[in-house]
């Protein structure tokens, strides 16, 4: 499966709606455009699904449970995270939406994982 495919398939099961879908094509392309990462299902599948469930949560004012604090430390500490952080306020400029702190980890965690790779 492609990141196409995942995203379709998103969008058919109604679990993410049309605006949802076109912003993740959008940050597909900003990943490869500015920040010469080209997401694909293999390192990028679980970043894609978990974003797209989350900007479909932000959407609609749901609240997840926050990060464990141990486990967000981790991704504080890694290399990566100042680079994470800069991609996801870019990311909230490209699609105009303000994600929520107690969201933010989580995301973050995931881009620092892909930068990692």
């Amino acid at each position: 499966m492609d990141l196409t495919l995942r995203l379709k398939l998103l969008k058919d099961g109604a679990q993410i709606d049309e605006d949802t879908y076109n912003n993740l094509f959008k940050i597909i392309e900003s990943f490869k455009k500015d920040f010469q990462i080209e997401l694909s299902e293999e390192n990028g599948g679980m970043f894609i699904t978990h974003l797209a469930v989350a900007l479909e949560r932000i959407k609609k004012k749901e609240l997840v449970e926050p990060i464990e604090e141990l486990i967000f430390e981790e991704v504080r500490n890694d290399k990566n995270f100042k680079k994470a952080n800069d991609i996801l306020e870019s990311l909230e400029k490209d699609i105009n939406i303000s994600v929520p702190e107690v969201e933010r980890p989580f995301i973050l965690m995931h881009i620092v994982t892909l930068l990692s790779k």
